[in-house]
This record gives structure tokens, C-alpha cells and sequence, in this order.
């Protein structure tokens, strides 16, 4: 799913309790008076599901409330999770190539398995030349943006405790506005029965309200402490991983990531094909050698030098190893 899909997706889920909220009020023009007329043809109440009839229009806004509360907590259990952050094999492959400070196959590693961990790694793997401080706020702001995703589902909870206990007193409202009217209009002040259908839609909705509030609100702060404690178990696995970096060893011109290796993968990404791989960049054959084999003989100085597929650092025509990074180069 591209990034413009997404966005939409997500702007749509963000209006639907409005909506659902504004169908909900509209809906709840008309429904008293059609309530009345069943009360009085079913009789009192015996079974729940004729106090929930009771419970007016209000009952749908809290069905939906329940639901995406539902939806939320699903959601969070399946993500927050030190294995889905920082899947182990990933992890473990990471460790490998670090250790041996091969920092561009590390970010080719990155590239090519897509999590948490490989988006929050990359970008801090490409600022290596720049030094430890960039490398690791690139890191960090990496990581913030994935925790963050989770810290604004996790509030929804808390959102929702609060709409709810506002729906509660929007149903108890309704209730008794009701019984008043029958009370002023109806003669129903000596006759406790018909003010019941009234009063129970008052008290059904509060209690429904307020138990879908009391459990999100359980939820936000259960699940908030989760969150706290899988993101200091992802840093505590970023800073393992930074310290098998030896910033000392790094050269001011090292070239970690070249421009053509990001623009393969860029254009990788656009046009939904694989990424290259650490594999088939050391067996990239060299097509840039063909324009320049066609070459004039003026710049022929130029063009036998070229950019290693793997490095990205100047390596002469029809070698058969990068001087620099030893990945085998075959030519056609």
C-alpha cells in the first residue's frame, strides 16, 4: 500500500466516530416519540435486550465506541512487541555485519527487510561518516516516529473513556427530558409506570457509558505501560547495535551509502520491484561501462573509472575486485 493510500486510510479512520456521532444525532430526532408507541405495546421490561431497546439512539454511539475500543486493544497486543520492533533474525543479521563493520551491507540489510528496527537503524547506518552524535539522533528520531504511531493509538483509549462518560450523561439527559415532558404534558405526574420507559433509558445509557469508560480507561493505562516498557527494551537493543559501531576507525570521505545505491532503491520502491540485494550488487554487471565505452577519445581518461555497485568509491574498468570493499565485479 503506497504512503498516499495510507494517508487517506487513515484520514478516514479519524472521521468516522464523527460521523458515526452525527448519523447517531440525526437519527435521535424522531425516536422518542416512535419508543413511546413501543413501550406501550410490549409492556415492561423483562429480557436485556428490551432494556437495551430503552436505552434510545445513544446505545449505537456506544456500540461503536466499544468497538474501535476493541479494534485498538487488538491491535496493540499483536505490534507492541519486542519481536515485532526488532524481529531476532533481523537482529541477529544486523549484529553479524556490524561486527565486521561492513556498514554499507548493513544498510543494504536494512533496505532489503522491512521492520521497526531496519527503519530505525538505516537512517543513523548512513550518517556513520558524519560522526557518533548524527548517527545516533538519526537513530532516535527514527525511533520516535515508530513509537509514536502507537503512543496516538494508545490515546484513543483515553479518548474514548472520556467521550463515553460524556455520552452517559448525554443518554441521562435524553432520559429525563423525556420523563419531564411526559410529567408537564402527558398527566404522567401521579403514574410512576410511564415515566419508567423514561428513567431507564437514563440509567441504561449511564451505565453503559460509564463501563465502556471505566474498561478504556483500565486499557490506556495498562497499555501505556506496556508501550513504556517495550520501547526501553528496543533501545537497549539500538544501543547494542550502536556500540558495535568503531566511529574512531571512520573515515571523514567514507561513503557509506552512494547516491546510486539510494536511487536504486528509491526507484526500487516507486515502482514496486525488489530492492537489490547485498548479493546482487556484488554480481551487478557493469552497465554504466557501455556509454562510456562509446565514449570519446578525449575523455577516455574519464571513462575508465567508474563507481564500484557495491561501495560507491572509484574502481578502474575491468577490475576484477573493489580495491576498497573486495566484492567481486564482473563485466560484460
Amino acid at each position: 500500500m503506497s504512503n498516499q493510500k495510507k494517508a487517506k486510510w487513515c484520514s478516514w479512520i479519524k472521521i468516522l466516530p464523527v460521523a458515526v456521532v452525527a448519523i447517531w444525532m440525526l437519527s435521535a430526532i424522531g425516536s422518542p416519540a416512535l419508543a413511546q408507541e413501543a413501550e406501550k405495546a410490549k409492556g415492561p421490561p423483562s429480557t436485556f435486550l428490551d432494556y437495551w431497546e430503552l436505552s434510545g439512539p445513544t446505545k449505537w454511539a456506544l456500540v461503536g465506541s466499544a468497538i474501535w475500543c476493541t479494534a485498538l486493544l487488538i491491535e496493540i497486543l499483536l505490534r507492541v512487541r519486542v519481536k515485532v520492533f526488532c524481529p531476532p533474525d533481523i537482529t541477529s543479521q544486523l549484529t553479524q555485519v556490524l561486527m565486521v563493520k561492513d556498514y554499507t551491507k548493513a544498510w543494504q540489510l536494512c533496505m532489503d527487510n522491512p521492520s521497526p528496527l531496519s527503519r530505525m537503524m538505516a537512517p543513523g547506518i548512513e550518517r556513520i561518516p558524519k560522526g557518533e552524535e548524527a548517527a545516533k539522533e538519526a537513530i532516535m528520531e527514527s525511533a520516535n516516529i515508530e513509537f509514536d504511531k502507537f503512543r496516538v493509538k494508545n490515546s484513543y483509549l483515553n479518548l474514548n473513556a472520556t467521550v463515553n462518560t460524556l455520552l452517559g450523561l448525554f443518554g441521562t439527559i435524553s432520559g429525563m427530558i423525556g420523563a419531564f415532558n411526559k410529567m408537564a404534558y402527558a398527566g404522567a405526574s401521579g403514574d410512576p409506570a410511564k415515566l419508567a420507559g423514561d428513567i431507564g433509558e437514563a440509567l441504561i445509557v449511564t451505565w453503559t457509558g460509564l463501563a465502556i469508560a471505566i474498561i478504556a480507561m483500565y486499557l490506556f493505562y495498562i497499555l501505556t505501560n506496556r508501550l513504556k516498557a517495550v520501547i526501553s527494551s528496543v533501545q537497549q537493543v539500538i544501543n547494542t547495535l550502536i556500540q558495535y559501531i568503531n566511529f574512531d576507525e571512520v573515515e571523514p570521505g567514507m561513503v557509506v551509502v552512494s547516491a546510486q545505491m539510494r536511487a536504486a532503491y528509491e526507484t526500487g520502491g516507486k515502482g514496486g520491484g525488489a530492492a537489490p540485494s547485498v548479493a546482487s550488487s556484488r554480481s551487478a554487471k557493469a552497465a554504466p561501462s557501455a556509454p562510456v565505452a562509446a565514449a570519446k577519445p578525449a575523455v577516455k581518461a574519464e571513462a575508465e573509472v567508474i563507481a564500484c555497485p557495491s561501495c560507491g568509491k572509484n574502481i578502474s574498468v575491468g577490475s576484477k575486485k573493489c580495491p576498497h570493499c573486495q566484492s567481486e565485479i564482473e563485466w560484460e
